[in-house]
């Protein structure tokens, strides 16, 4: 859809006024499964707490950061690799397990609910695996269902059922988050021309197309209003975050310098959080280049790294998600040059 420059001025404006003003947080270390050192966040619900993992040498352990606490949320069988992904007010909490006993190490998409994993692969639909990305307050789970190791389709799991809701058409696609009222957002391809971002609502998909001036765009997260952010690809350039509301676009900008700068999460009041990534150092030895998370002030990304105190300890390199009380999970490197999940909280 065509926007006109007017329109975008308009969409804009909403969307600067909807951002917080000049706003510090403190930073409260979410620390790891007793024994690791390294964890990273995954999902953020409305009181703080978030899923994630933790870190060990032989491979990551899905965990719930509450009340201080890193817990291990254990795996459906001995020993395997577990990340949990999202977290809904209720305590739910959603990931994937790639089976060990299986030689293909086929992924299994879990739900943790009262103290229980329970596997809700569908082996029938999905024979290469599931994973689940999103779960809303109804405890409705989506993701990503692999139907061979190069095709796979979005998915819904609801009252012990999983869905393959396709789109039709697409031979890659997947469902990157629900909301409350159980809006899907995801991205798919359906040819090597034929991709972008989608919104499953209803039985039914918007394909929200690309903003203007781009050739692409992904589609990370989306709010309780139906609001939708993700990076913006523009042809010969670094990426934009960017948003999608009702049929228009807004540009969230850029990070100078980096090589990409894309949105992963927004909140009810359209606070915009998200990652920049900068160009690769070095390759001879490999040396990628550094992540910076930011908050969208003014319709312009900032550095959270600018908002935090200076003698934190961390360095916050990832911004995950920002949740309706203005808490933002981010990862962050500590002075001992850790990876660890940690949560910002407005001053």
């Amino acid at each position: 859809m065509k926007t006109g420059l007017a329109g975008l001025f308009a969409v804009a404006l909403m969307a600067s006024t909807g951002q917080a003003p000049a706003q510090s947080y403190n930073i409260t270390d979410l620390g790891a499964v007793a024994g690791e050192t390294v964890s990273g966040g995954y999902g953020l619900n409305g009181s703080g707490q978030a899923a994630g993992v933790s870190s060990n040498p032989n491979g990551a352990i899905a965990t719930l950061f509450s009340n201080g606490k890193a817990i291990n949320l254990g795996t459906l069988e001995p020993m395997d690799v577990s990340v949990a992904t999202a977290i809904n007010g209720t305590v739910e909490v959603v990931g994937y397990e790639f089976f060990s006993s299986d030689p293909n190490n086929t992924s299994h998409a879990w739900l943790y609910s009262n103290g229980n994993l329970k596997d809700i692969h569908s082996a029938s639909l999905f024979p290469a695996g599931t994973r689940a990305a999103g779960i809303n307050g109804s405890g409705v789970v989506v993701g990503q269902g692999l139907l061979t190791s190069s095709s796979f389709h979005a998915f819904l799991y609801a009252n012990g059922q999983m869905v393959d809701i396709g789109p039709p058409g697409a031979y890659q696609a997947g469902a990157a988050a629900i909301n409350d009222a159980g809006q899907v957002v995801g991205n798919y391809y359906a040819s090597s021309s034929a991709q972008g971002a989608f919104v499953y609502s209803n039985g039914k998909f918007t394909f929200l197309g690309v903003p203007p001036g781009a050739s692409s765009f992904s589609a990370f997260a989306i709010n309780s209003t139906g609001e939708v952010v993700g990076g913006s690809y523009l042809s010969g350039a670094p990426s934009h975050a960017a948003l999608y509301n009702n049929g228009m676009w807004t540009d969230l900008g850029a990070v100078p310098g980096a090589a990409g700068t894309h949105a992963t999460g927004i909140n009810t009041a359209g606070q915009v959080v998200g990652i920049a990534v900068f160009p690769i150092t070095s390759y001879h030895p490999f040396k990628p280049g550094k992540h910076v998370g930011f908050i969208v002030r003014n319709g312009s990304p900032v550095d959270l790294n600018t908002l935090i105190p200076a003698n934190s300890g961390f360095t916050v390199t990832d911004a995950i998600a920002i949740n309706d009380s203005g808490e933002i999970l981010c990862n962050a490197t500590n002075a001992n040059g850790h990876k660890r999940a940690v949560l910002l909280t407005p001053k």
